[in-house]
């Protein structure tokens, strides 16, 4: 197009393939793909990647244990703009069985619908607007969608180290937040296994040769929920537990899922280490920590809160009233910033119940949200990003 589009124009563009927009992410929450399930994430990334080629993009797959990588690109100059989003989801194969999508109520209801299959539609979208109307962008153009964020990003990290440059705008396309904001804040993750081994023996009969190492593991829950300090923003969650391996016999071995958040870099540094410091009570039984660190904070930059009044600005002339704001989940922007990318999160669709039975996109957000993607894009195609 030789004038760009007005958010006017934009929107209509998007709301006029509403239903569209609807079937399309339907297909894609129906798909499910489980963090860690390689066959499944390879199977939706297959899938994408052909829309996109239909969308003029050039796409390469970088394989990994847990599934492919996504690289997309538009040829352009430098620095690059780059969406961020992620097709793994926290929910098991089978849980579509149990909850099937169901639209009601102006909301479309699925595991993954709203963390974040939303996201990947409007991006897609986004994608076959700037073909249909022949938009050229200036700046290169990349799409990067990773294939574990939501267990930690092993392998989509090193991918982004080697295909995404320092110097360039990315636009996370994770849900917002609970207002509809974009997210400029986040707390750090850290992932760990906690694996307790003890000593088994018969429960009845000579329990005092047994080390027990449930006992172990019910001391070290309470002692890391007092670790939490709510003040420093430190949180501790142990999410997960199982040991033994039956009633009347003392536990030999036991392991917890601990989901680490914190504010600031320090803290987080500070809390691995007292982590795999920990410590039996019982000097027979022993304790192995794995995992560690694997999103840092999302700190503000200039940068960060330029990009981020831009897109209230933008979110104004589409008719939403939106403002900066944080977040305790983390984020695969969070690692971009740490990297010396430029980076807004939260410019995924509207909805709720993230990691919850009851998660859904509000479908009124769709066309507004792709709207918002593509005004972003136009503009940080217009001027080089601050140094």
């Amino acid at each position: 197009m030789r004038q760009p589009p007005t958010a006017g124009m934009i929107l209509d563009y998007f709301r006029e393939r509403g239903e569209a927009l609807l079937a399309e992410l339907r297909g894609f929450v129906e798909r499910e793909t489980p963090s860690r399930d390689a066959a499944s994430i390879e199977s939706f990334v297959l899938d994408y990647s052909s829309r996109l080629d239909e969308a003029g993009l050039t796409c390469r797959q970088f394989p990994g244990a847990w599934g492919p990588q996504l690289l997309a690109e538009l040829p352009g100059e430098e620095p690059p703009i780059v969406l961020v989003g992620h097709c793994d989801t926290v929910w098991p194969t089978g849980t579509l069985a149990e909850r099937p999508v169901e639209v009601r109520d102006g909301r479309l209801y699925g595991p993954g619908a709203y963390d974040m299959k939303a996201g990947l539609c409007i991006v897609l979208a986004v994608a076959r607007f700037l073909f249909d109307r022949q938009v050229r962008l200036r700046r290169r153009l990349q799409i990067f969608i990773a294939a574990d964020e939501e267990s930690g990003g092993d392998t989509a990290h090193p991918c982004m180290d080697e295909v995404l440059a320092p110097g360039s705008t990315a636009f996370v396309v994770e849900p917002p937040c609970p207002d509809g904001s974009v997210k400029v804040r986040r707390k750090g993750v850290g992932i760990y296994e906690l694996t307790i081994t003890g000593r088994e023996a018969h429960a009845g009969v000579e329990p005092e040769r047994g080390i027990s190492a449930v006992d172990e593991l019910a001391r070290l829950v309470l002692e890391l929920h007092g670790w939490n300090d709510p003040d420093r923003g430190i949180q501790l969650n142990v999410g997960t537990v199982s040991g033994g391996m039956a009633g009347n016999v003392v536990a030999g071995s036991a392991t917890a899922g601990v989901d680490m958040r914190f504010d600031a870099p320090s803290d987080g540094e500070a809390m691995d280490k007292k982590l795999r410091a920990l410590e039996p009570e019982n000097p027979g039984a022993a304790i192995e920590v794995s995992g560690g660190l694997c999103f840092p904070p999302l700190v503000p930059t200039p940068e960060t809160m330029r990009l981020g009044e831009r897109a209230c600005r933008l979110a104004a002339e589409l008719g939403l009233e939106i403002s900066t704001g944080s977040s305790g989940g983390g984020s695969d922007g969070s690692y971009l910033s740490s990297k010396g990318l430029f980076v807004l999160d939260g410019l995924g669709v509207e909805g709720g119940g993230a990691h919850a039975v009851d998660e859904h996109v509000l479908i009124e957000s769709l066309p507004v949200r792709a709207a918002l993607l593509a005004g972003m894009i136009l503009a940080a195609d217009e001027e080089e990003p601050s140094a």
